[in-house]
This record gives C-alpha cells, structure tokens and sequence, in this order.
C-alpha cells in the first residue's frame, strides 16, 4: 500500500530536517556575511571554514560510529547536547564581534557544532523506517529547502540594513526551534520501537570498523570519495556565493534572493521523488545527478550577467536535489544495517570534506585569481569527481 505523503511522523521529521537547513543557511551560507562583517578577508573565512567542517567530519562519523556500537544510545540525547553547544557559541559571538582568535575559534565549534546535526537526522530516518514509522523522507526533505527558503529572503534583506550582528540572533532562534522538533520526534520513535523492539532488536550483528566498512564496501566508498571532488565545487559556489553576486554587480540583499530561489529549484525534485519513473533504478538517477551537477557548476562559471546567474540555480533540482533526496535509500540498500549510521555519516561527510577543501583553496583562489577562473577550476574539478562516482556506483537490488 503507497504510504501517505503527509503524516504526524512526516511533519515532525520535516521540522527538524527544517531546523537544520535554517541552521546551515547562518552558519554556512551566510558565513562570508558574518566573518567579512568583522574584518577576515577571503583566504581567512576560507581557514575558518574549513576548519570548521574539518571538525564536523570527524564529529559526524564518530556520533554515527557510537550510535552503531551503542544501540540503544538516543539520537535526541546527542543533538541536544550540540544544539547547546551551539546556543552558547552564538551569544560568544553576538558579544565578541571582533577580528580574532577568539571569534575564529567561536565559528569553527559552531560549525562544527552544527554540520553533524544532519547526519544524525539521515541517520533518525533510517531508524525510523525500519522501526515501522510512517515516515516519508522526500517530502520532510522537500521542507527542509523551503525553511531555508522562508530564512534566506528576510535574513539578506536584514543583513543589509542591521548589519552581521542580526546572523547570532537568527541561529539563536533557529536553535530553539531545532530543540522543539528533536523532542517531537524522539517521541515518535520511542512509540514507534516500543519496549526494546523495532530496530535495535532486529540488529543482532556487531558494527564493523571504519576500515572494514571500507573493506566491505568498496565501491560504495569509491562513489562517496567522488563526491568529495563533485562537493568542492559545489562548495565554492555556496561558500563564496557573495563574491560571486558582487562580481556581477549585487549586493546582500541579493544574495538572499539567489538562496531563497536556489532552494525553492529542490523543492519538487524532492517533493516527487519518490515518483520517478520506475523504469530506472534509483541508481541511474543518482548518476543523472552527477552529470547535472557538471553542467549547473559551468553555467554559474560563464554566466554573465545577474539574471542569467539566478535563472542557472534552477539546475540546483536534477543535480543536488536529486542526489540528496536519493542517497540515504541507496545507502541504506547498498551497507548492512548494522553499520547505516556509519554509512550516512559518511555519505554527509565527504560533502562537508568537500567543503572544506573548497574553503582552503577557494578563498586563496578567489582572492589572488579571481571569480571567474576559480569557478571555471571548480567546473574542472567537478568533473572528475562525477567520473569517479560514477564508476563507484552499482547496479542491481538490495546488498545480500
């Protein structure tokens, strides 16, 4: 029986999958805003975002890795605690707005703090499928893509007038509204388990290692490394998306309205996924997705004017739209159970492993060559990761 696109679990899950985006829309993509705000320069955003996504790389897999080993470890008691760590983070730099060790080191936790919240959420999914929960995480994700809608197109308008200092007190509000969504759905799982049954029962294998995952799972690794190249692209556009508005002659406010329009272009895509013709597996689509990703990167690199720029964002569906909304069901098919966690962490880190080589070199890039011929190098690199992942991905049904 098709399984309702809307429900309780459905809606619960969409609001901490939109906590999420609203937080990474502060954190991440108006990052530039904040640092520039008060006084780092390219090259120093790009140290400070890379270290930060260097911390949420490694605190992602390890939270996945500790949830594999401890099952009945709660995914709410785990991101409550980084959901504080980032309140507190957020008052520090509200009140310390300087050009400092102590501010860079403030935005390298909440970075930190905040990237692995999302793995835990993919992880939530899986768990929450296989307990029996009547979640539906295409359109949950679909929501999260409006949040960031919704936060986007008020945050640059509000940026322009008050100034960088208004980024602090939207994560603020964002926080809260992440923690209310966490205990919603830590209810529904805990209903949905019941007394020591559901998923944690039915798993009796131990989690592998890190290095036997990759022993076991070759060429589902192989693929996940080819992103790492496919997400630094993708990065020095999002990281440094307001270099690329103020090269063709915009502002914050502008920025706003690309992120905003960059969002609503997912929001079918993963609304109706799940309605794909059947006729390819999800596999094929996945590898659709690596080629759009490609062509989107290369129309933002030669675009010339604003307007062809914001028409280009709409390639942002068939491309990351359409390999997010896919890749928690191809990796819970293609790793065994006992290792999801590991699997979906890994999955969302080597993008934020992208993201930080982006940061590393895309500032150094952006700040001695140029927008141009930085994007026109990420176009190159994007490329050659939608090679490698490709040829890591595998045909056929369900991993025996």
């Amino acid at each position: 029986m098709a399984r309702k696109t809307w429900n309780t679990v459905t809606l619960h899950y969409a609001l901490i999958t939109g906590g999420f985006w609203m937080c990474f829309c502060v954190s991440v993509s108006f990052a530039a805003v904040y640092l520039q705000g008060v006084g780092f320069s390219n090259s120093e955003l790009g140290i400070i975002l890379a270290l930060g996504n260097v911390g949420g790389a490694v605190l992602g897999p390890a939270l996945g890795a500790w949830i594999d080993r401890n099952r009945k470890l709660r995914h709410a008691a785990l991101i409550n605690v980084l959901l504080v760590a980032q309140a507190v983070l957020l008052v520090l730099l509200f009140l310390h707005p300087r050009k400092d060790l102590v501010t860079a080191a403030c935005y390298i936790l909440y970075t930190t703090a905040a990237l692995p919240v999302n793995a835990l959420n993919l992880d939530l999914d899986v768990r929450l499928e296989r307990a029996g929960a009547p979640v539906n995480f295409g359109p949950a994700r679909s929501m999260g893509s409006l949040a960031f809608v919704l936060l986007s197109l008020p945050l640059g308008i509000v940026t322009e007038r008050l100034g960088h200092l208004a980024l602090p007190c939207a994560g603020m509000a964002v926080v809260l509204l992440q923690l209310a969504g966490n205990r919603l759905i830590d209810r529904d799982l805990r209903q949905a388990e019941g007394d020591g049954g559901g998923y944690v029962a039915q798993i009796t294998e131990k989690s592998a290692s890190l290095a036997a995952f990759v022993r076991e799972n070759g060429r589902f690794c192989l693929m996940l490394f080819g992103t790492i190249f496919i997400y630094i692209a993708h990065n020095m556009d999002g990281n440094y998306l307001i270099n690329e508005i103020r090269f063709l002659g915009g502002d914050t406010a502008i920025l706003g309205y690309v992120s905003a329009f960059t969002a609503i272009a997912e929001i079918p895509v993963m609304l109706y996924a799940s309605r794909l013709p059947k006729k390819w597996e999800t596999v094929h689509y996945i590898r659709l997705s690596f080629v759009f990703f490609v062509i989107r990167h290369l129309a933002y690199a030669l675009a010339p004017t604003l307007a062809f720029f914001f028409a280009a964002r709409i390639l942002q569906g068939p491309s990351y739209a359409l390999y997010t909304v896919l890749i928690v069901g191809y990796a819970g098919s293609r790793v065994a159970a006992k290792d999801s966690a590991k699997a979906q962490s890994l999955a969302f880190s080597m993008t934020t492993v992208g993201s930080v080589l982006a940061s590393l070199i895309g500032g150094v890039m952006m700040d001695t060559l140029g927008v141009r011929p930085t994007m026109l190098a990420g176009a190159a690199i994007c490329l050659l990761g939608a090679v490698i992942a490709i040829a890591g991905t595998v045909d056929g049904k369900k991993k025996a």
